[in-house]
């Protein structure tokens, strides 16, 4: 029976999942280790969240991505992620989006964008579109953080959509 759910859960959540991944960590090996080592926590887990699956699940993956930046002891940079955005994504909830060229130019400024969080709290926001409480829930952040957040992160990929001669 459980095996059911989690053949069924896979299937809805793996590549918001990825994507997800993908933008905190910008290595695509890296992001697919990370949704299969969520995936399998999922599976392990006994007491499963009474709450939304899906946002556990985001927070399972955040906190292993967590883990192994502390046990690697290195940072994730955009030095390590040249820019370029995997092939495969070809269904799923961010497909829309990355089909035209502004939207995929959009995509690779907010992978660039620093620090982590801008960039985690705008992806959660847009492309995942979650409530501003799912995503400080997920984040483990205040309700006023994320706001906070958010207000700077727009503000700053607004000013790094003005100097790019891309038309917007």
């Amino acid at each position: 029976m459980k095996t059911n759910a989690m053949d069924r859960a896979y299937r809805e959540y793996h590549k918001e999942l990825y994507l997800y991944a993908l933008s905190l960590c910008r290595q695509e090996d890296l992001a697919k280790d990370l949704v299969s080592e969520t995936f399998y926590k999922a599976f392990m887990a006994s007491n499963l969240p009474k709450g939304s699956f899906k946002y556990w699940l985001f927070r399972v993956l955040k906190n292993h991505f967590i883990d192994l930046k502390r046990k690697n002891h290195e940072t994730l940079t955009m030095d390590a992620y040249h820019g370029s955005l995997p092939d495969g994504l070809d269904k799923g909830p961010v497909k829309s989006f990355l089909q035209k060229e502004r939207d995929q130019r959009l995509y690779q400024h907010l992978l660039r964008l620093e620090p982590e969080t801008y960039r985690e709290v705008l992806y959660l926001y847009y492309y995942e579109e979650m409530k501003i409480k799912d995503i400080a829930m997920t984040i483990n952040q205040s309700e006023t953080h994320i706001k906070t957040n958010l207000y700077r992160a727009r503000k700053k990929l607004g000013k790094v959509l003005k100097e790019d001669s891309y038309e917007f």
